[in-house]
């Protein structure tokens, strides 16, 4: 009669963890990252072993950066041979990196090959139609995180250090388990694992952080890493408290959120305290910029600073962003989404319309109507959003394009003056970031309605009028 091998203290240590933080569920479709290292082996074992009490389904995933040649081919063909033991299928994915790649990005080849790497990962649980991923970082790898965004300088976000659960997918177990445990369990399960050459090379910070720092904080400290690990726990509830709070101030203060911008009301704005308004300022930052790290903390803070000592006007461009106070509003945009100074209007936008037609003016999304209406009507302007006009005014050979320097026309009830469309965004305090998002319908004559603001005089109608053309914007 076989008896089963009962649970050894770090699997007994991990099955408590996985219940008391909800990591993994009965039934769980797992993909478990394996390197091949201690650290991966030993997570991918202990799966194993408790696999029959939860019902898991397991899968190895393998990610080959192709930096280290037949060493990375021989840790691909360890964990092959590792996965078949146990009849554990095995998805290997190679990758072609190179340091060029991650220059253009300004990444590091670290992070760089970070970030493709969790690509893979995450394509395998699409491909396994998996419900968990699972990594194998340890309490050393979280103190080793931990004194690397401590020496970089950074707030709770990276003092708080790696999280035993990211999104939906990812689970990390093995964060209370120090590496000195995954040695012994190896030894115990007389599991082979294997060592990546790299992991020496004092070149990278965290290799420099394991070999040397580490040891020396040691002889201050001998429980540092379980000190690094309790305060990054802490730090990680305390941010994300702020940042439910900078949450709550970002739907108080922002009064116009779409793609590529953001504005806020200036004033409510600075009625949130600062520890709050910095990270309502630095949440947008990275949303807009698209950067999976947050902005340089200089950059924010010159934007508080301009903000509550600025006058309207202010404007910082930097990392591909532009910032500005424009009036009440504080503005963030993408530079693609905003026209800067300098900027060649040749390339404009032009749209040219037949009568009737119908177009999306793709600045603001809104839809463009044009259309012959026969029975006259006495007002020229109904509302904001729609126009009537004399087509015996101007040639009919209308177009739609955005604002440009020296445009000029007579708005509708100045008696016929002309006005410089600069001057009448700046009396309407329109946001230079929105002035060429406006739709100008543009005749040979000149322009014709300012889309959603305002006519020109010349071209309204009037008794004399027999046939009426209808221009509409609609949302």
């Amino acid at each position: 009669m076989n008896r089963r091998v009962p649970f050894l203290g770090m699997e007994r240590k991990i099955d408590q963890a996985i219940r008391a933080k909800g990591l993994l569920a009965s039934g769980d479709r797992i993909v478990a990252a394996v390197s091949g290292g201690p650290d991966s082996v030993a997570l991918f074992r202990c799966l194993v072993e408790l696999r029959s009490r939860w019902h898991w389904d397991i899968c190895i995933g393998h990610v080959d950066h192709g930096f280290r040649g037949a060493e990375s081919e021989r840790d691909a063909m360890f964990v092959e041979a590792l996965g078949e033991r146990f009849g554990v299928p095995v998805m290997v994915r190679r990758l072609h990196l190179n340091k060029y790649d991650a220059k253009l990005k300004k990444e590091s080849l670290q992070e760089y090959a970070r970030t493709a790497r969790y690509q893979a990962l995450e394509q395998m649980i699409l491909d396994r139609k998996a419900t968990k991923l699972v990594l194998g970082h340890t309490a050393d790898d979280q103190a080793e995180t931990v004194l690397m965004w401590m020496l970089r300088g950074c707030g709770t976000g990276g003092l708080g250090g790696i999280p035993p659960k990211r999104g939906m997918h990812v689970v990390r177990p093995l964060l209370d388990i120090h590496r000195s445990e995954i040695v012994a369990y190896l030894e115990e399960r007389q599991e082979e694992s294997r060592v990546d050459s790299s992991n020496g090379q004092p070149v990278y910070l965290r290799n420099r952080i394991r070999q040397h720092l580490i040891p020396q904080l040691k002889q201050y400290s001998p429980g540092i890493v379980n000190v690094l690990a309790r305060q990054a726990h802490i730090l990680r509830d305390d941010h994300a408290y702020l940042e439910t709070l900078a949450d709550e101030a970002f739907q108080r203060t922002c009064v116009s959120d779409r793609m590529g911008e953001r504005q806020f009301d200036r004033m409510s704005l600075l009625k949130v305290p600062l520890p709050i308004r910095r990270r309502v300022v630095r949440q947008s930052l990275q949303i807009i910029t698209g950067h999976q790290q947050g902005p340089r903390f200089d950059l924010v803070e010159r934007v508080l600073d301009r903000l509550e000592h600025g006058q309207s006007g202010w404007t910082i461009a930097c990392n591909g962003v532009r910032i500005a106070q424009e009036y009440d509003r504080l503005v963030m945009a993408s530079c693609e989404e905003v026209n800067q100074p300098g900027t060649d209007y040749s390339g404009m936008m032009v749209m040219p319309l037949s009568i009737p037609d119908e177009v999306v003016w793709l600045p603001t999304g809104h839809r463009f109507s044009i259309s012959r209406k026969l029975s006259p009507v006495m007002d020229g302007q109904a509302n904001q959003s729609e126009v009537y006009l004399d087509p015996a005014r101007f040639t009919p050979e209308l177009m739609l394009r955005r604002w440009v320097p020296g445009d000029t026309f007579c708005p509708k009830g100045l008696g016929g003056r002309q006005k410089k469309l600069q001057d009448f965004f700046s009396d309407l305090k329109l946001p230079r970031s929105q002035r060429t998002k406006v739709p100008l319908l543009v005749a040979p004559e000149g322009i014709v309605w300012v889309g959603g603001l305002r006519a020109d005089e010349r071209f309204q109608i009037s008794s004399s009028t027999t046939s009426v053309i209808m221009a509409k914007m609609i949302m």
